[in-house]
């Protein structure tokens, strides 16, 4: 399928990946305004997959997506058919599926970290455990078909578990494809003899994705004696060092057969749980959210940058569409201005010289006063039945013959549609946008030539000698027997000097001393214009609170994770938190505000939910800025 193409109720706005199960899309949901949510979209359009037999089998688990509410679970926000391909529509969350994370890595060399292939095995069985806790119908939800391809991490480390709603089907209908092929290595043994799904099929996926995060290579088929030695002789990508031992002890539970194996998802996460605690290992979220922004750093821009021009798209609404006008009216251009009906503005600018010629052709023998008179009256007649013709109000045949012949029962043409309202404002915006873009370009280099200005007189008035203030020199009075009038030396321009009124001036010649005026008056060094008081203010500036400054507001926080060791300890707290929100409203660093942590699991929570929280952005002097904001997280008794 194409970019831009409607798919049911969906406009298809940029194809994301393709592999054996199908295409991932962004997408947009249509309505009448317009694109109403904007979704991650897998449709289960592979080659060699059975899709009719596969929305057989998914048919009426559409449920499940309103069951599951997790943040390590995706959102899900539809599913079904079009075309007899199906289709699952999760709320879109910016990020990268963990195949792609894994092959990115292998391209560049860039090994994933230690912490952070723990952080995501950890977020992905924390996901399966939350399933397994939930129930559909009378069975507790397994997945089954856990595969890189339906893991997502987030450009803010999240990590979340897709694909709910069709595993099962996937389970019997993909591995009996070509996808098998890609999907073997991740599925346990059991999966691929066809059986139904056990609770410990996670389990071993959990150990196949462990092992590829770790080594940064596939897992090889097993040796006669299992995965015991590969395990043993394998080498951490990051670190260039021998597998932990205790890491290994856990793949090596992991990728046996069933009945050895550990023996559900949870048990498989308070196992990883233990060995990061003892290990120390404490990986966050945000230093996962700097390695994806490393790894994929031009997708990621580009990404914004598509965004943003897809808020931007009109749908037209199906209504406006009208065929009959394209039916019945002529050819014409592109884009026509609104016709004038009755008396044609053309044969009005063509037709009145010759009124005006009329009116003005008096015979020639007349006087030249004659003549004046009868052109000006002439030029009065005419301009007066031009406007009375052009306001519609005559009933000359001469003009009304101009009128196209038009059936009394046909309808009257209608003139051309122009942009709707919304297309309107999209201009009107577009336009503003250009001109702040605009205006903030201008005024930056209008400060910028005012700043370099002033920095150069700074330079020229410190360059000048500090000697003392030059005084006029004082005119020897005892060399003059009289008072003497001194007259100034003539200027350089050709303006004469002031001539002094005294008729000794006329006789006296002028002292030979360096003139008074000129010399001394000296003009004081500019004193530099003072710099703007407040420096200009950019989009995305991190800004404190202060004139001008409106702070973020909280739109939408999730509630916060109560921890199960302190729900068990029947602990509470209260969690402050400080939130760096950026231009767009989103939380892009968390940090706890009490150096004494509330301990039990309650950090992390809240830490946790201020992340996910959204926020409409703070903004000086009608900026967009970034700004930090305090959140009090509380968890209070359950």
């Amino acid at each position: 399928m194409n970019n831009r193409e409607q798919f049911g109720s969906y406009l298809l706005l940029k194809k994301l990946t393709e592999d054996p199960l199908g295409e991932s899309f962004r997408a947009g949901k249509t309505g009448k305004q317009g694109i109403d949510r904007v979704v991650l979209m897998r449709v289960f359009n592979g080659q060699g997959l059975d899709a009719e037999l596969l929305w057989r089998r998914v048919q009426g688990r559409a449920a499940i997506q309103q069951s599951l509410k997790n943040p390590n679970i995706g959102d899900g926000v539809d599913m079904g058919q079009v075309r007899g391909t199906p289709y699952v529509a999760y709320d879109y969350t910016s990020g990268k599926s963990l195949a792609a994370v894994l092959e990115q890595s292998g391209r560049k060399r860039q090994s994933i970290p230690f912490d952070h292939a723990l952080l995501i095995s950890e977020r992905i069985a924390l996901g399966l455990t939350v399933a397994y806790e939930t129930r559909f119908g009378d069975e507790r939800l397994l997945h089954g078909f856990l595969v890189p391809h339906l893991v997502l991490v987030s450009n803010e480390g999240e990590t979340r578990l897709l694909g709910f709603e069709v595993a099962p089907a996937l389970r019997e209908v993909a591995t009996t494809t070509a996808a098998r092929e890609q999907f073997a290595r991740y599925l346990a043994p059991e999966a691929l003899a066809g059986q139904s799904a056990g609770k410990a099929d996670d389990v071993y996926s959990l150990g196949v994705i462990l092992f590829e995060l770790l080594t940064g290579k596939s897992l090889p088929p097993p040796s006669v004696n299992g995965y015991g030695s590969i395990i043993d002789q394998a080498i951490l990508f990051s670190e260039g060092t021998p597998m932990p031992p205790d890491i290994g002890n856990l793949l090596k539970k992991s990728l046996v057969p069933r009945e050895q194996r550990l023996p559900d998802a949870s048990t498989w996460h308070k196992a990883l749980g233990k060995l990061m605690g003892d290990g120390h290992f404490n990986p966050t979220t945000f230093n996962l959210a700097f390695f994806m922004h490393n790894l994929f750093r031009e997708d990621i821009d580009r990404e914004t940058q598509e965004i943003a021009a897809e808020k931007k798209i009109q749908i037209a609404a199906p209504a406006v569409e009208k065929p009959v006008v394209a039916a019945v009216a002529a050819p014409m251009p592109p884009a026509p201005p609104p016709p004038r009906f009755g008396v044609r503005e053309d044969t009005n600018v063509r037709d009145e010289p010759k009124t005006n010629s009329g009116g003005a052709s008096a015979p020639s023998s007349k006087k030249g006063m004659m003549i004046g008179i009868a052109a000006g009256a002439a030029l009065l007649l005419g301009g007066g039945a031009y406007v009375f013709m052009n306001r519609g109000g005559s009933a000359n045949p001469a003009t009304s013959a101009v009128i196209p012949a038009t059936p009394a029962s046909a309808p009257q043409p209608v003139a051309p549609a122009g942009p709707s309202p919304a297309e309107l404002q999209a201009q009107i915006d577009k336009i503003i946008q250009e001109r702040l873009q605009a205006s903030e370009a201008s005024l930056s280099k209008k400060y910028n030539d005012q700043l370099a200005g002033l920095q150069k007189q700074l330079e020229d008035a410190k360059r000048v000698p500090t000697a003392p203030p030059v005084r006029p020199t004082p005119v020897p009075v005892a060399a003059a027997p009289a008072p003497v009038t001194i007259t100034p030396p003539p200027a350089a321009t050709p303006v004469p000097a002031p001539v002094a009124t005294t008729p000794a001036a006329t006789t006296t010649p002028a002292v030979q001393t360096p003139p008074p005026a000129p010399a001394v008056v000296v003009s004081p060094p500019v004193t530099p214009a003072p710099a703007p008081a407040a420096p200009e203010v950019r989009l995305g500036d991190l800004v404190q609170m202060g004139p001008g400054v409106i702070p973020p507001k909280k739109l939408t926080i999730p509630n916060a994770r109560y921890p199960e060791i302190a729900r068990r300890a029947n602990k509470t707290a209260v969690v402050a938190v400080a939130v760096l929100v950026d231009e767009n409203g989103r939380a892009i660093d968390v940090q706890l505000r009490d150096a004494k942590h509330a301990g039990f699991g309650f950090d992390e929570s809240a830490v946790d939910a201020a992340r996910r929280a959204t926020f409409s952005p703070a903004t000086k002097n009608g900026v967009r800025v970034k700004m930090w904001s305090l959140l009090s997280i509380n968890f209070g008794e359950r």
